[in-house]
């Protein structure tokens, strides 16, 4: 859509970037066809609401009722002509749908419109044409893109310039960051941000907003400086982890994964999207596999898995390694547990609140991750307070008695195949595995006293566990002392 203002015409667009099950991170995009523009306001109505200090770019002046008013923020307060800035914001869907903000207007100051020429001896303009510099990069043979720059405006004492970087490759690129020389000082850039400028060699990063360039993508950011261009950026090196996953901007409802194997190999790198829930108060209580909840302070050990790699529950248990963004700027992998599976999803990881918080960052919502199946050493803690050391825990069931034999397992050191009853002649009895990671004995009833059960993880060692009673109704934890080796 399109507003006037004054002497200057302003088109605005609105889209999406990213969202989640109840809110959304939203892009105002403010393009400035007219005369250079110093300071503005810009006001629409919206049935969302902004979470509070979720918003880059602007800053609210007010709210009332359904109405917005913006201000700029310090770097973008100047928008010059042919600029487009943008504001970015995270704010709740309304009864799940996402709507765009109406009765755009837009108020600038007409007496403070910038002179593009100097008043004092203009200084010589470098003969840069208004065009595009491309270089094509190939740091490696996963990540190929092009990389643009054009040179907007240059008035002598000053310039504005734009970067566009075009994902060439078949995969997503996560965490990007961009190394180019450039002579002229960079005072003002958005969409990006400054890492590092050692006698003009410029690491630019990703802003909080834009860290993923999907495939076939072009991303762009602008910059501002000082004095006429002296020569074009070059030397150009684009960095970052490409992930043949789901774009973060894709739907994450999908049922049906082609590309993933259900059962999960040892130390096999997996990548996908991560996301986050509120394992404090589970909309279904607990989680499919059957575990409580975990006390407040341990909730950041545990995970819900896609619905491929859950596998009928079989991954039950299983510890994950998990990196996000936060580790691919240097923090340490998380460890987690699988308690739960993402009915809805056939990639990644729902991670709980806490354990996501050190991945990424939570305003994130969506991040690319990758994770890897892991046996923890005999020191690890789980979520429930037991270390690996202690070996298997038998969780007792309740509901069992005589005619009815179940029995869950915790704590395994790895992800387990079956469980089977030892009789007293020495044969074995297959044990069923149902949908709750529950093990159940179907006839030999009744089953009165203790037990012996033959546990196999998927990588087939196998444990016995002597004495264990599957028919008591106790809801009681059995800890065994026995435990997978380390492989």
């Amino acid at each position: 859509m399109q507003v006037l203002s004054n002497n200057n015409l302003i088109q605005t667009d609105f889209s999406i970037k990213t969202q989640w099950d109840n809110g959304f991170t939203g892009r105002l995009d403010l393009f400035n066809t007219g005369e250079t523009i110093n300071d503005w306001t810009i006001e629409f109505e919206s049935a969302f609401e902004i979470e509070p200090g979720m918003i880059w770019g602007a800053e609210i002046v007010s709210h009332e009722g359904n109405r917005y008013v913006l201000k700029p923020v310090d770097y973008n307060e100047i928008i010059n002509s042919q600029q487009t800035i943008s504001i970015y914001f995270n704010a709740n869907k309304v009864n799940g749908q996402i709507i765009s903000p109406t009765n755009i207007s837009f108020d600038d100051d007409p007496s403070s419109t910038i002179e593009t020429s100097p008043v004092n001896t203009p200084k010589p303009v470098a003969e840069i044409p208004n065009r595009a510099n491309s270089d094509t990069l190939t740091p490696d043979d996963n990540l190929s893109a092009d990389v643009d720059f054009t040179l907007i405006k240059d008035w002598g004492s000053g310039f504005e310039g734009k970067i566009a970087i075009t994902n060439n490759s078949g995969s997503n690129i996560d965490s990007w960051s961009l190394e180019f020389d450039f002579p002229n000082q960079i005072n003002n850039i958005w969409d990006a941000a400054i890492e590092s400028n050692e006698n003009g060699n410029y690491v630019v990063s990703h802003a909080a907003w834009n860290r993923e360039i999907a495939a076939g993508e072009t991303l762009t950011f602008g910059f501002t400086g000082n004095n006429s261009v002296i020569s074009e950026p070059q030397n150009f090196e684009l960095n970052g982890s490409t992930f043949t996953s789901p774009s973060i901007s894709d739907s994450i409802y999908t049922f049906s994964n082609p590309n993933l194997q259900p059962e999960l190999e040892l130390n096999q790198n997996y990548q996908g999207r991560g996301t986050f829930y509120d394992a404090a108060n589970p909309s279904g209580g607990k989680g499919a596999s059957g575990y409580d909840v975990p006390v407040q302070s341990e909730l950041d050990k545990i995970v819900a898995i896609n619905n491929v790699q859950w596998n009928g529950s079989e991954a039950s248990g299983a510890f994950l390694e998990v990196s996000g963004p936060k580790q691919r700027d240097g923090a340490a992998p998380i460890i987690v547990q699988v308690v739960d599976y993402l009915y809805e999803r056939a990639d990644g990881l729902d991670l709980s609140a806490e354990a996501f918080a050190e991945i990424a960052e939570p305003v994130d919502g969506i991040v690319n991750i990758e994770y890897k199946l892991v046996g923890p050493a005999d020191d690890y803690v789980t979520a429930y307070g037991y270390s690996i050391g202690q070996g298997i825990v038998v969780e007792g069931i309740a509901e069992t008695n005589p005619y009815y034999a179940a029995v869950r397992l915790n704590n395994h050191r790895y992800p387990i195949e079956s469980v089977d009853l030892i009789t007293n002649n020495g044969n074995l009895v297959e044990l069923n595995r149902e949908s709750d990671n529950r093990f159940v004995l179907n006839g030999n009833y009744p089953l009165n006293g203790a037990q012996d059960l033959l546990v196999t993880d998927i990588f087939g060692q196998q444990i016995t566990l002597n004495n264990v009673n599957i028919t008591n109704g106790s809801s009681a934890d059995v800890v065994t002392g026995e435990q997978f080796n380390l492989i």
